[in-house]
């Protein structure tokens, strides 16, 4: 007979395992991807960049799903009457959340080490000097470690409490990166009102710069600071980095599970709620406006969280050195660039999910199949609909902001690095869609979206190095190093084809992991 310790584990282990499967075969593909890059000579510090940007979403979609999922599967109510304590349920998700993201980065490391065992014969990695000098323990693997581990854990951290309870893990992500930025925000705000007061008068010398590096080793991947500041000073940095987050894990030990009355409404409640729909218009005559209608809703605000989140970021890094981007517009449009670049394929995966996943629930889904409206029209609106709502709040912001602060737009634009951007966010909008319809559950359907838009990428560097082998292309297309933009952007075409076409037969047919009503 199982002890409670026993059931709990064994029940995070089933809830975890394929996403840690997932997980390291996103890294290891990523990996193996980016050493394939010829003619660089920092294949392993690429690869480890890559590696590290897939990481960081993936973190937070493993803290959302500790924070929500029980709400989400309507298991939290069975979770409650059983006789365990909370804070063992709280302990079991805290160890298989860290587990789940830390075992695919340490096999991660080990392919780097393998990969660099083929050419030095015993996984050394021959730093510079100056690389030496910034290096924290002398040794590469010690310092990637060192970095993508708490990097990893704040992350998961943070997100676990601050979207503890929430209704889904979409709403989580979303209210923990509003969580994240706001303390970022605030903590930048006390360092700048730090320097103003104090910095300028000592210079560089200054003692009171150690509470800059305590307040900001508080904030979502505080454990970092120390690989960017001259001069750490470890202790604060410790003592903020483990009392905030140790603040942080009791805050989500105590508030996990304690929702109460969640499915039940008073009479006084119902009479409010029917004073509510007063209110509503006209129900719309048109199945198409009804459902563009419901989508825009839907979508439009996971889209504007996102925003949020990207001016965030932006904020962020802009008071970071205000008087610098002041003087130089034009490297402050390419950092609203590169932060859409980035993070906007996060908040394109969000909103991708949030097309399908409340329609793929088992109660909702056989709801709308029995109302007399076409299954392909339901499907083909609300995808058209959520893209747009998308491209509209990711590119409507970003081109006012580039055209008025550059000099030279078009220039920046233009780039080769940034040409396949919008094909890429839909892409990868259209590949956690039809992960959410096959899968149905927010954090795999999150997962998997990524492995099927690099998916994509792959596929294109097969067709160019088929081509190069039959004549019909340079040889040295066949290099992924060689891809272009253009090139890149078949890849994320044939990518959003295979995804949308997958999406729409899913939906179409019913396909997809059924759960139990």
């Amino acid at each position: 007979m199982r002890t409670i310790w026993q059931s709990l584990l064994w029940k995070e282990w089933h809830e975890h395992k394929w996403k840690l499967v997932s997980i390291t075969a996103i890294l290891w593909g990523v990996a193996t991807l980016a050493m394939l890059i010829e003619d660089k000579a920092d294949k392993l510090g690429v690869a480890f960049g890559m590696v590290t940007l897939c990481i960081v979403p993936l973190s937070v979609f493993v803290g959302a799903g500790a924070a929500s999922n029980e709400r989400s599967r309507r298991t939290l109510p069975f979770l409650q009457a059983v006789p365990v304590p909370m804070g063992r349920v709280v302990a079991a998700k805290v160890l298989f959340g860290v587990i789940t993201l830390t075992v695919p980065l340490l096999l991660a490391i080990a392919l780097f080490y393998l990969r660099s065992s083929l050419f030095t014969g015993d996984g050394r990695i021959l730093m510079t000097a100056g690389e030496l000098k910034n290096s924290l323990t002398g040794n590469w693997y010690l310092d990637a470690i060192a970095f993508a581990f708490p990097l990893v854990l704040s992350l998961f951290i943070w997100t676990a409490a601050t979207g503890v309870n929430r209704r889904d893990e979409v709403s989580a992500g979303a209210v923990a990166l509003g969580a994240m930025t706001a303390w970022y925000l605030l903590m930048l705000f006390l360092s700048y009102l730090i320097f103003v007061l104090f910095d300028s008068a000592y210079g560089s010398n200054s003692p009171y710069a150690w509470l800059k590096q305590l307040g900001m080793s508080t904030a979502a991947g505080g454990f970092v600071w120390p690989f960017s500041d001259r001069n750490p000073q470890w202790v604060p940095i410790l003592v903020g980095a483990v009392g905030m987050h140790a603040a942080l894990l009791a805050w989500y030990s105590l508030r996990f599970g304690r929702v109460s009355g969640t499915e039940n409404y008073s009479p006084p409640a119902a009479r409010r709620v029917v004073g509510q729909l007063e209110w509503l218009p006209k129900p719309h005559k048109s199945p198409f406006a009804a459902i563009v209608w419901k989508q825009f809703r839907e979508s439009g605000s996971l889209a504007l969280a996102g925003l949020a989140g990207l001016a965030g970021i932006i904020a962020v890094s802009f008071f970071s050195s205000p008087t610098y981007f002041l003087q130089e517009p034009d490297h402050l449009a390419e950092l609203i660039l590169g932060v859409c670049a980035t993070i906007g394929c996060s908040v394109a995966i969000v909103v991708g999910i949030g097309v399908c996943i409340r329609d793929v629930s088992p109660g909702l889904n056989s709801f709308w199949r029995s109302i007399p409206i076409n299954v392909d029209l339901w499907f083909w609106v609300k995808f058209v609909t959520g893209m747009l709502v998308l491209l509209a709040a990711m590119w409507g912001p970003l081109l006012v902001a580039l055209f008025a602060l550059s000099s030279d737009p078009n220039r920046i634009l233009s780039h080769s690095s940034y040409g396949a951007l919008p094909l890429v966010q839909i892409a990868v909008f259209s590949a956690a869609v039809a992960a959410t319809c096959l899968v149905r559950q927010a954090i795999y359907a999150a997962i998997l979206s990524i492995a099927a838009t690099y998916a994509g990428i792959i596929a294109a560097w097969g067709l160019w190095f088929l081509a190069a082998r039959f004549g019909l292309a340079h040889a040295q297309t066949s290099l992924l190093s060689e891809l272009t933009a253009a090139q890149v952007g078949v890849g994320m075409v044939l990518s959003f084809i295979a995804c949308t076409i997958a999406a729409w037969l899913a939906t179409r047919h019913d396909w997809g992991r059924k759960t139990p009503d």
